[in-house]
């Protein structure tokens, strides 16, 4: 803050002698007024540019961990489940001790080595890697849900085309029988 002061001359209405009268103001002046407001408008900018890129950079940090997460849910849907392998513990052979008065059932006619049904999981993994791994279907979300060998597709595609695309790729896949196809077509 500075101070000033104000030297004037008051000439009363008969000049009897001249007096020199000090005035002394105390405040501030116009440019130290001016030099606070400017330094308080360059505060205020400062700070909202610093709250603007804290708010940019917690976003960007959503959008990278959003995905990250997409990318995953990707990953594990491309590569399909594994099941343990079947183990047959068969009881070694041994012949009869005693000789049994009554028939003894033949050789069942089924094999020993029974294919069993792969599982609603595994079917849906296999007709949503189909449709992930096609060049055209990969872009849309298209929804899988498989329930006794039917399968049922639901999402959006732009057009009549790719719907039908959808419905053959997974007709194509072995455990499925038949196909719900509920997807909305919406250019």
């Amino acid at each position: 803050m500075s101070e000033y002061i104000d030297k004037r001359t008051v000439v009363q209405d008969v000049p009897v002698a001249r007096r020199t009268v000090v005035e002394t103001r105390r405040g501030m002046s116009g440019v130290a007024v001016t030099g606070l407001v400017v330094a308080a408008i360059t505060a205020a900018a400062v700070i909202t540019m610093m709250i603007v890129n804290s708010q940019q950079r917690n976003s960007d940090e959503a959008l990278a961990q959003e995905r990250a997460r997409t990318a995953a849910a990707q990953q594990a849907l491309a590569q399909p489940a594994q099941q343990p392998p079947v183990i047959v513990n068969m009881p070694p052979a041994q012949p009869p001790m005693l000789a049994i008065p009554y028939p003894v059932p033949g050789p069942s006619s089924a094999p020993i080595f029974a294919r069993t049904a792969p599982s609603n999981a595994s079917v849906e993994i296999d007709v949503t890697s189909r449709l992930q791994t096609d060049e055209l279907l990969r872009p849309y979300a298209v929804n899988v849900k498989v329930s006794g060998g039917v399968a049922t597709l639901s999402g959006k595609v732009p057009d009549e085309d790719l719907k039908k695309r959808a419905e053959k790729l997974a007709l194509n896949v072995n455990a499925v029988h038949s196909v719900v196809n509920d997807i909305d077509v919406r250019p």
